[in-house]
């Protein structure tokens, strides 16, 4: 969606507490988008939405981090274990195996498509205007220097046992996840198209998966900045959500981290504390800031930084995903290249 083609609301240009919100317009009904339209609905709020596509698509974010995500879920009823496709035993990253802890994946296509059902899709005069619309950002004004990164993916046919298998460089890494009955979703996402392309290539070496058996195939972009780097999160009367905002983790996981920041800006509705909003997002994300940190250091090459930040990296991500040690987080960085 255009910046131009949006017409905003007739309400005052900025947002006060002084003044009831009662209704809210969404824009995007992806992950985060659809998940704020039924908690709000729940909470007795007028909700319009709008999206661009006609139904959910399958590009990226088939992983999960399920403990988390599965209670967030509950709060509008759906049960994550109905859409899990495969729980990988490890995370294999270039040759290096860490044990799966926490990470699903899972039918996120099936599970909006449940969702949108539920959903009445129109645009109502609102008090605010929520920008869900992931790496577009189309109605909150421009990041000045954004980082958005291509991605080229496919879903094809091999048999291989159900494992999470990486191969990551510097700048980007290329990925296979395990779709259930053969099916796996095969994809990489780097500065530019071409060393997406090649990533993918060294990730077929390096764990045989041969270019055959390919079913469907797709481009999309992801936004790689953490929150910090992506105000203003309230603007006039538009608030982000989501990716708009940095909400995706260094490692490129956004599902959970989307889903907190709708359930963060709907707390903060209903409590009529809105101007609270972007330091609540800042709290909660403390350790997307950090991750992004330490991904920053490797690519630049700041050996010192990197050692010092991989403590807290591994802490954060043996709790959220894998169990990762520092020695083997060592050995991964010295073979990025």
């Amino acid at each position: 969606m255009k910046r131009s083609e949006r017409k905003i609301s007739s309400r005052a240009n900025n947002i006060s507490n002084a003044d009831p919100i009662d209704k809210v317009q969404i824009y995007g009904a992806g992950t985060a988008g659809s998940f704020l339209y039924v908690l709000l609905k729940q909470s007795g709020f007028k909700v319009g939405i709008k999206d661009i596509r006609r139904e959910p698509d399958c590009k990226c974010a088939w992983g999960i981090m399920y403990r988390e995500a599965n209670k967030i879920y509950k709060k509008i009823g759906i049960d994550l274990q109905d859409y899990v496709l495969a729980k990988p035993e490890y995370v294999i990253t270039n040759k290096i195996e860490f044990k799966n802890k926490n990470v699903v994946i899972f039918d996120k296509k099936k599970l909006l498509e449940d969702v949108w059902k539920e959903i009445e899709f129109k645009e109502i005069e609102a008090d605010i205007l929520v920008d869900s619309t992931g790496h577009r950002r189309a109605l909150l004004p421009a990041i000045k220097e954004d980082k958005i990164y291509p991605t080229i993916q496919t879903i094809e046919e091999h048999r291989a046992e159900e494992n999470i298998y990486v191969y990551a460089c510097k700048t980007g890494y290329a990925w296979a996840f395990p779709l259930g009955n053969n099916r796996w979703h095969v994809g990489a996402g780097d500065i530019d198209e071409t060393k997406a392309t090649e990533l993918i290539k060294k990730l077929r070496e390096e764990f045989e998966f041969r270019k055959d058996h390919e079913i469907c195939k797709c481009k999309g972009k992801i936004r790689l900045l953490p929150p910090s780097k992506c105000k203003p999160f309230v603007s006039k009367n538009i608030v982000g959500i989501g990716e708009a905002i940095g909400c995706v983790s260094g490692l490129g996981e956004g599902n959970v981290p989307s889903l907190r920041s709708a359930e963060i800006l709907c707390e903060c509705l209903v409590n009529d504390e809105l101007d609270k909003f972007e330091s609540m997002i800042m709290d909660e994300f403390r350790w997307i800031e950090v991750e992004h940190k330490f991904i920053e250091a490797i690519q630049e090459g700041k050996r010192l930084t990197t050692l010092l930040l991989l403590p807290k990296v591994v802490a954060i991500e043996s709790k959220r995903s894998a169990k990762l040690s520092i020695r083997g987080m060592r050995r991964l960085i010295k073979l990025l290249k």
